[in-house]
């Protein structure tokens, strides 16, 4: 299965630690960029697809695995795709590659839709789920 979505970034400063090399953790970080860019890129608008209809979503599981390392000032692409759809959460998928083709990250995120009163699982609602399982067939 290929990535449909790949946004361009370059790694910052701010981003590194003393060996000019990205901090672990902040490749989360990254892969919420490219999830947000993604969601934008499927017609989903925050404000008015969730939270205007009553509904959020939270990350109830987040994996990262190490390949290559990312240093200050490289280029690189986070391709994003969705994976497994449930009931109440559904999977994006991370590749996090060096402009020069290097890969250098594997991540995914599950997240989990609740309602915002209570704050409670529900099911992804129908039309976030059929523009979900569209994208996962591109």
């Amino acid at each position: 299965m290929d990535f449909p979505f790949a946004y361009r970034q370059r790694v910052r400063f701010g981003e590194t630690d003393l060996q000019a090399v990205v901090y672990y953790a902040n490749y989360l970080l990254f892969a919420e960029v490219g999830r947000v860019a993604y969601l934008r890129e499927l017609g989903i608008v925050y404000e008015r697809d969730l939270l205007a209809q009553g509904v959020d979503f939270t990350i109830g599981e987040a994996r990262v695995r190490y390949h290559a390392p990312l240093r200050f000032d490289d280029e690189y692409d986070i391709r994003v795709r969705i994976g497994e759809i449930r009931h109440s959460s559904w999977t994006f998928e991370y590749a996090i590659d060096r402009a020069d083709g290097a890969h250098c990250v594997d991540a995914s995120t599950i997240q989990v839709m609740l309602d915002r009163k209570s704050g409670r699982p529900i099911r992804i609602p129908g039309a976030l789920r059929t523009i979900l399982e569209k994208a996962k067939e591109a």
